[in-house]
């Protein structure tokens, strides 16, 4: 039996995955991670240095440098491949019991938005992917990374647009992520979860507009 759009999307992403083992990242690798996304998010990635990390984390420097040898550099590669991979297996997770592609769409967006106000440092993943494209200053292999799931991360939204009837456009895809990635922007949330709530379901509901819109306002025969 063929399998569903949304299925092999799933699939895809899945694989993907798979293609890195985190069983050795330990809770103090983890720790040092999510305290170097919290201060680069909070004053910026060049004035986080191993001194005002170990400073926030209460460690001397060989304690950092004993968990990440190559200093900086291997923290924030790091930093980026750990939130790449959560993120996708968080999203992955959060459209498990979608039974119909309007409830996948729906998951997609609800999940990306809820990400994108309460854990700010999304945005520091992108501002590095965006330096790197001019500064060229990640490596190969991690460039590919991230692009890798950027088109994993679209493809899941194809599929559930294809199951409705509609064709995402590349337009309509870049019109709609934007939405979402600067949510911060304009959702004005001030962190209630009935306040949350709202703001996806709008959230889906306009990003359901630009998709009809960029299919010619009508589902595709």
């Amino acid at each position: 039996m063929n399998q569903s759009p949304r299925a092999q999307a799933n699939a895809a992403v899945e694989e993907f995955l798979s293609s890195r083992d985190w069983s050795a990242q330990t809770p103090a690798r983890q720790r040092i991670l999510a305290a170097f996304l919290r201060l680069a998010t909070a004053k910026g990635f060049s004035s986080v240095t191993m001194r005002t990390l170990s400073h926030e984390l209460d460690l001397k420097a060989p304690s950092l440098y004993s968990s990440f040898p190559r200093g900086k550099d291997e923290i924030v590669a790091e930093s980026l491949s750990w939130f790449t991979h959560r993120f996708a297996h968080d999203l992955l997770a959060a459209t498990e019991a979608a039974t119909t592609p309007e409830e996948y769409w729906a998951a997609l967006v609800r999940f990306h938005l809820a990400q994108q106000l309460q854990r700010p440092e999304a945005d520091l993943w992108r501002l590095l992917i965006a330096t790197d494209r001019v500064a060229r200053f990640l490596s190969d292999d991690l460039r590919d990374e991230a692009a890798s799931w950027l088109r994993l991360h679209e493809g899941m939204y194809a599929a559930a647009a294809e199951e409705m009837g509609f064709r995402l456009t590349r337009q309509s895809a870049h019109l709609i992520f934007t939405l979402l990635d600067g949510a911060g922007r304009w959702a004005a949330w001030s962190g209630g979860d009935a306040e949350l709530e709202i703001l996806m379901d709008h959230a889906v509901a306009l990003s359901r507009s630009i998709l009809e819109v960029g299919s010619g306002n009508h589902a595709l025969a």
